[in-house]
């Protein structure tokens, strides 16, 4: 699997010299379980691991039990209760599309 180009570019700007680390970390649990390899939950992963690679262990383990608690959390906002929830991105856009044309 390829990398899209602005996943690969929020993995060096965001995790540095730690980029090669990371994007290590996600291949191999993408080789390990297949339905990782979308891009939007790459993406719901990059963006919640904030270029912290203990960050980023803990939301792919989490992602390899269940790949929509890392989309909710990626891509909503809680608005005033448990179960109030609005969609503020959409990470099948780029990062740099993925705020524009949000629908639910």
């Amino acid at each position: 699997m390829t990398l899209k180009d602005d996943i690969k570019a929020r993995i060096q700007t965001d995790f540095g010299a730690n980029a090669d680390k990371a994007t290590t970390m996600l291949f191999d649990a993408i080789n390990k379980v297949d339905y990782l390899k979308t891009d939007r939950v790459i993406r719901c992963i990059v963006f919640l691991a904030n270029g912290d690679l203990t960050d980023l262990s803990k939301y792919i383990e989490t992602a390899t039990f269940d790949t929509r608690d890392v989309m909710l959390w990626a891509e909503y906002e809680k608005l005033s209760d448990d179960l109030n929830y609005k969609r503020k991105r959409d990470f099948n856009k780029t990062f740099d599309e993925c705020t524009s044309n949000v629908k639910e």
